[in-house]
């Protein structure tokens, strides 16, 4: 059983989805021309300017936690399904993912926590970057940012999977076939 209709959660959330798009592609975009223009000039013009590399830290940090959250979003993130061997009904695989997206939402808790404590000792120390004297909260306060967003994620994740098992009659068998699909 492939479930394919969205939850109204998941649709109130597709600008935020597009949102991660563009920040992810504009992150890609930014890194590829910082690294062939420090290629270019080391190699090329056998002048390397000081200060690509840390400025390469910033897009860098932004591509690494939104593609998280991005994973989050598309729940490609991933996940050891070993104990769904053991069940033979979909009701109870349900279940069980309702529960794990339960639990990786108060991890999830923990860690936004934890980013926002990290935000305010950002906004408290205000870092410059060595070089180019850039604030690094630019580069901190994603940490913050796409831990909240991966616990609204994984919170949505947990109502959809609780919806499943709830609309999902208890005789059901797991097919083999469609396994991957739900």
């Amino acid at each position: 059983m492939v479930e394919t209709r969205r939850s109204a959660l998941r649709h109130m959330l597709l600008p935020l989805d597009k949102a991660l798009d563009a920040v992810v592609v504009l992150s890609l975009i930014a890194i590829s021309l910082l690294v062939f223009g420090q290629v270019l000039l080391r190699y090329v013009f056998r002048s390397p300017l000081m200060g690509i590399e840390e400025l390469c830290y910033f897009p860098t940090t932004w591509l690494y936690l939104a593609a998280a959250v991005k994973a989050s979003s598309e729940q490609n993130q991933l996940i050891a399904r070993v104990l769904e061997i053991f069940f033979h009904r979909k009701k109870q695989i349900f279940l069980l993912r309702a529960i794990a997206a339960l639990l990786a939402s108060g991890i999830l808790c923990w860690l936004t926590y934890w980013g926002y404590d990290f935000l305010k000792y950002s906004l408290r120390v205000e870092k410059l970057s060595d070089t180019l004297f850039i604030p690094w909260i630019y580069a901190e306060a994603p940490v913050f940012l796409c831990m909240a967003l991966m616990l609204l994620y994984t919170v949505v994740e947990f109502f959809d999977y609780t919806r499943l098992f709830l609309a999902t009659p208890k005789e059901i068998p797991v097919n083999d076939q469609e396994e991957e699909g739900f």
